[in-house]
């Protein structure tokens, strides 16, 4: 595409350029001054915009801003043109995002030069995001480990033309299956083990299956299929096939091993309304299988609900914890790869239960985004996480600290307000704030996250997209998004030195947060050996036990002086 809008308020000097323009083959358009080009710029769409930089009603700064404040224009590239010399003027210019700054007269070559040239950029940072894509979409819909589809696969599957359909006296079933006590293998004989016996129980699976249905890989050392059956014994006789054949011994590196598995199931219509209710019954119904020993097989059922007395008892208790001061908050450290020195923290919140003790986060933040108490729950962790960063500036100047919002928490309509309120109270620079949403929260409605993004960046804080690679990001999307850094979720990092899968998908969100201008940190890194070669592809910093757990703010405030005035060896 190669179509070009001219802003120029000189009538000569415009014409000029756009007869010049168009005996080298661009197709172009003219306009007055700045708010006439945005006229022509919200009907259509431009490779590049050449614009004065003097102009009547908009100047050409004023243009340049209106257009990086925009995501449909945010990275159009643009050419000012200025009589003034004054290298402070250049620099207004470049400063405001400006990719080229020409002074009058120019020359025609030179003019010419400088599109060719931005042009081509533009086409090389659009053919790097078409591969980055198309790998991207390779690695997310295919397991590289066993070469079965992932779950995004399988939900797309189910979702897509046909998938649900409702076939004359057919049944859909989805049967997920999860390998019982794999840490054992792991922790016995090693990762490399580990993903070998995975091998193994896809081949066998689909070895098993034939033409009776579809299976896919799951999270860790789970597995599913998809199948239509003529009736629900039918579902419970095909999970009955596949584990048997499953307890037959597996070679595994040279070894024979037996490898029990549960099975849970879920029938559509019958017991689920839609794709993702399918799937996620199926798997309430493999949780509850392994609860009972391991080596079970059962079909979803209305009862395995019967827990729900107790969310609802703890989502109550939620209600009272804030006030009763029974949340902490816990920081990790985050740590630069590259010379060894503390960065920052990531807050993460903790509640002790009077009577159940510690309650783990991935228990109680979906019921306090069930009852709405996320939103308060999510403003105190906001100022307390500020503040108690405020304290430290002195021992560890510069030092970020990281704070997680919830999908409801980030759709609420105080969002902004309360940031800057935390900010406000504790006096902590907004630059030393980052802003962490999830991959799937940012997804949930796109078009609106590009704007609340846009909102958090005007207060000056750093944003952060968490668990990237695990949900269903467009890469479109990711472009617009106004983010400084893209965090690996630690189900990559975790395997990084075994499975190659894993380490493609690290180095691809590498070099796409690069492509990006973004940085990169690298969770759940537990061992040297993972470090190192994160550091090798690139990765600006990491957080995980290799250099701490999550600790308490005293514990926290007594390692500062050790971790400002010492280099981890890298």
């Amino acid at each position: 595409m190669r179509r070009i809008l001219v802003v120029e308020d000189d009538i000569a000097i415009r014409n000029n350029i756009m007869a010049l323009l168009r005996l080298e083959g661009y197709e172009a358009d003219a306009a007055g001054d700045g708010q006439e080009a945005l006229d022509y710029l919200r009907s259509h769409v431009y490779a590049l915009v050449i614009s004065d930089v003097m102009m009547p009603r908009m100047d050409g700064y004023a243009l340049l801003r209106q257009l990086r404040s925009q995501p449909a224009t945010a990275q159009l590239p643009v050419i000012l043109l200025t009589a003034l010399a004054d290298k402070q003027d250049q620099r207004q210019g470049m400063n405001l995002g400006a990719d080229d700054y020409l002074a009058k007269p120019f020359q025609r070559e030179d003019l010419l030069n400088a599109i060719e040239t931005r042009l081509g950029r533009s086409a090389q940072q659009q053919v790097e995001a078409q591969r980055l894509q198309a790998e991207a979409h390779r690695l997310r819909y295919l397991d590289q480990l066993t070469g079965l589809g992932s779950r995004m696969a399988l939900l797309e599957a189910l979702s897509g033309q046909g998938g649900l359909c409702e076939t004359p006296g057919q049944l859909v079933v989805v049967l997920v299956l999860g390998v019982d006590y794999f840490s054992r293998i792991n922790d016995s004989l090693g990762y490399q083990a580990g993903d070998a016996a995975l091998r193994e129980c896809g081949r066998r699976l689909e070895q098993t299956l034939g033409d009776m249905g579809r299976a896919f890989r799951m999270v860790g050392p789970n597995f599913a299929v998809v199948a239509q059956v003529a009736e629900p014994a039918a579902a419970g006789l095909l999970a009955t096939c596949l584990q048997e054949a499953w307890l037959q011994p597996m070679t595994v590196l040279g070894e024979e091993m037996f490898i029990p598995v549960s099975i849970g199931y879920c029938l559509f219509p019958a017991d689920a309304a839609d794709a993702q209710q399918l799937l996620g019954r199926a798997e309430v119904a493999l949780h509850q299988a392994q609860g009972l020993g391991g080596s079970h097989v059962l079909g979803y059922t209305a009862q395995m609900n019967a827990e729900a007395s107790e969310r609802l008892r703890l989502s109550n208790d939620l209600y009272r914890a804030l006030e009763r001061q029974e949340f902490e908050l816990h920081y990790q450290p985050q740590i630069a790869l590259q010379d060894g020195r503390l960065t920052g923290f990531e807050a993460l919140l903790r509640w002790h239960h009077p009577r159940l003790g510690r309650v783990s986060p991935l228990r109680f933040i979906p019921l306090a985004e069930e009852n709405g108490q996320i939103i308060s729950i999510g403003c105190w962790v906001l100022a307390e996480a500020c503040q108690r960063l405020a304290s430290w500036q002195q021992l560890a100047p510069g030092v970020r600290m990281a704070v997680n919002l919830s999908a409801r928490q980030f759709a609420a309509a105080n969002l902004l307000h309360s940031i800057e309120a935390a900010l406000d109270f504790s006096g902590l620079p907004p630059s030393l704030l980052e802003i962490e949403i999830t991959e799937g929260t940012a997804m949930v409605d796109a078009e609106r996250t590009v704007g609340t993004l846009l909102q958090l960046k005007s207060l000056g804080v750093k944003l952060a997209l968490d668990d990237f690679g695990t949900g269903y990001s467009s890469l479109a999307y990711l472009k617009r998004f106004p983010l400084d850094v893209l965090k690996v979720d630690q189900s990559f990092v975790r395997n990084i030195l075994t499975s190659a899968g894993d380490r493609a998908i690290t180095q691809a969100v590498i070099s796409l947060a690069s492509s990006f201008g973004m940085s990169v940190i690298a969770e759940g890194v537990e061992r040297e050996e993972q470090k190192q070669l994160l550091q090798q592809m690139g990765c600006d910093a990491y957080q995980g036990y290799l250099f701490s757990p999550p600790l308490s703010a005293q514990d926290v405030a007594e390692h500062l002086p050790e971790w400002m005035t010492a280099r981890v060896p890298t």
